[in-house]
């Protein structure tokens, strides 16, 4: 392994000026080929490992702008360039578009006029690369568990679209497909079919909505082994809002593009059939009850009507339909609930709404019962221990301005060498925008988000703000505590507004610098030209650290794991370069020796 080490650190010379954020690291398998043979098809996969400063089959990461990427390759004695269109779909598929990785640029700017366009993209001029995370950096390795877009029970009909025959393989709707009981896996029986019966399991990756408009799945067969079946699927599907109905149609591999054309045409289709849930009883058929209208509509794991409300437990990997029964106290903040799984498990709760601001609620969960009790069900004995859990609207109603304004400067609190910017956008003062460089050399930027804040609130002297952070999609908490216009204090508080934590103790320290007005003369002062690129808005793929603004408490508490120590050595600009490059290599040369 250490003649590895040298071998690597020999065979590299320069480091990157641009990362990769934690979202998109890890071990990746893509179809490298797919090929015909008598009586079926071998699929092959190749390793894509992407790390935070590289991706070491293409390139190190040299330049970001929009959703594109320009990697570096100095393997063949002198660089060469691409560009890639990159889209993150969820935390195990990204999906990349290329002119082609034969071609190649000697210069950066050759490079970028490569870059596939919406329209290249929709024509499908460019090149499409799947990306299926395998492995992740975490201790554990494991992937991301998605909750699969098609839930409840169904029967279904089958068809292959080979051209070897005219008949339907599955033709009546007896074969069950269900995400039971894990909502993030499909259990497919097929019953009756001309190939006889067969049982599999699908593990649910990722869904999202394509350049053209159409629904996509992705989708991994845990129990495939060989090269005679396809390991990874894309899908496309579409459901039906009258009846439930949903057609589902599949790729012939692991591309999104190979006989896959909408989800009623596809090398395999399927028409599923949902199943009647049983009825509830009497007790959720005769009492009913409202939401608030402040309460409804569509947030990120909740979905509020009058009398319905659907949830989604990620934790506990189950989608519940609700019915409301009755209100209680305090404030009439609790309501009764029926509720059944997507698999048809029944219990009767109680949840508890509190409306933070006009695009944020929060909600607690009461311990489930079998038996409902009208007045036992949303007590407080019933809540004791719960905590919190924050939403978004996915659509807000109006748009709420962040906490801050102008530009605030301050010190990581567990990393002196790095300095940190928070600066919102005076034009558009609902988005905000989050810097991390060297404090030495200001230009040499690590780390850039950008957020939306959704609402705010004060609760025991701290200030919450819960935003969706728009570079990589996801929704994050922060505590903060302003001591007056020119100083606060912020501290992250995860996906869900933890409480209890210490702003002025554990957090980073702000300074305002300028303010809007300041900002806009300074801008003026310095517009580049309309042709210089770094115009642009803040790049929505940012770099990678490690909670840059939660401060440790205890040095000899708390362990950091290998990944952020080498993050943070390759990212201190007190380190040389030859340093940085070493710690890159150093986590391939762990990540090859955990896979050993």
């Amino acid at each position: 392994m250490i003649t590895l080490l040298f071998l690597l650190v020999a065979a590299s010379s320069v480091s990157c000026v641009c990362y990769f954020p934690m979202e998109y690291q890890g071990i990746f398998a893509t179809q490298s080929s797919i090929s015909t043979i008598s009586g079926g098809s071998v699929h092959q996969y190749s390793e894509v490992t992407i790390l935070p400063d590289a991706i070491p089959v293409w390139g190190v990461c040299h330049k970001k702008f929009d959703n594109n990427v320009i990697l570096r390759d100095p393997t063949g004695g002198q660089d060469c360039f691409r560009c890639f269109h990159v889209s993150l779909h969820s935390g195990n598929v990204i999906q990349i578009y290329t002119e082609g990785l034969n071609k190649c640029y000697s210069t950066e700017e050759a490079a970028v006029q490569t870059c596939p366009t919406m329209h290249d993209i929709q024509i499908k001029r460019a090149r499409e690369i799947m990306l299926y995370k395998s492995r992740s950096f975490t201790q554990d390795g494991l992937i991301d568990r998605v909750f699969c877009p098609i839930n409840g029970r169904y029967r279904f009909t089958y068809d292959v679209n080979d051209g070897t025959e005219s008949s339907v393989e599955c033709p009546d709707p007896t074969s069950e497909l269900s995400n039971c009981p894990k909502g993030s896996e499909l259990q497919l029986r097929f019953r009756r079919c001309s190939f006889g019966e067969l049982t599999m399991g699908l593990r649910c990756l990722g869904d999202w909505e394509g350049h053209d408009g159409k629904k996509y799945l992705a989708l991994w067969d845990p129990e495939v082994t060989t090269d005679n079946q396809p390991r990874y699927r894309c899908a496309m599907y579409s459901v039906e809002e009258t009846t439930g109905r949903v057609y589902l149609s599949f790729s012939i591999d692991a591309t999104c593009t190979n006989h896959l054309h909408s989800p009623w045409d596809g090398y395999e289709t399927m028409v599923l059939t949902p199943v009647t849930p049983m009825s509830p009883p009497a007790v959720a058929q005769t009492n009913s009850c409202t939401f608030p209208q402040w309460a409804r509509g569509t947030f990120q794991n909740l979905q509020i009507e009058e009398h319905d409300l659907w949830l989604q437990d990620d934790t506990a990997d189950k989608k519940y339909k609700t019915l409301c029964l009755s209100q209680h106290a305090p404030h009439g903040e609790r309501y009764a609930l029926y509720s059944q799984t997507q698999c048809g498990e029944e219990e009767f709760t109680c949840i508890w709404i509190k409306r933070r601001a006009a695009n944020v609620i929060e909600y607690q969960i009461s311990y489930p019962s079998q038996i409902y009790n009208a007045s036992r069900v949303c007590s407080d004995d019933m809540f004791r221990g719960q905590v919190w859990n924050t939403q978004g609207r996915l659509d807000p109603e109006n748009q709420s301005s962040c906490p801050i304004t102008g530009e605030y400067t301050g010190v990581i609190p567990d990393a002196k060498e790095l300095c940190a910017r928070l600066y919102s956008d005076c034009d558009d003062p609902q988005h905000m925008y989050y810097t991390v460089s060297s404090c030495f050399n200001a230009s040499e930027v690590y780390e850039e988000r950008e957020y939306r804040c959704l609402g705010q609130w004060s609760e025991g002297g701290v200030m919450y703000t819960f935003t969706h952070r728009e570079d990589v999609n996801i929704y994050e908490c922060f505590a903060g505590v302003v001591v007056n216009s020119h100083e606060l204090f912020i501290i992250e508080a995860g996906t869900s507004c933890q409480r209890g934590l210490q702003p002025l103790a554990h957090g980073m320290k702000l300074v305002r610098q300028a303010t809007c007005s300041e900002i806009k003369e300074r801008k003026e002062a310095t517009a580049p030209t309309p042709t210089d690129p770094s115009s642009s808005r803040p790049p929505w793929w940012p770099p990678t650290t490690g909670n840059p603004w939660i401060k440790k408490a205890s040095s000899t508490t708390e362990h950091p794991t290998w990944n952020n120590e080498i993050s943070r050595a390759a990212h201190s600009s007190s380190a040389p370069r030859s340093l940085r490059l070493w710690t890159r290599l150093a986590a391939t040369a762990l990540l090859l020796v955990a896979l050993l």
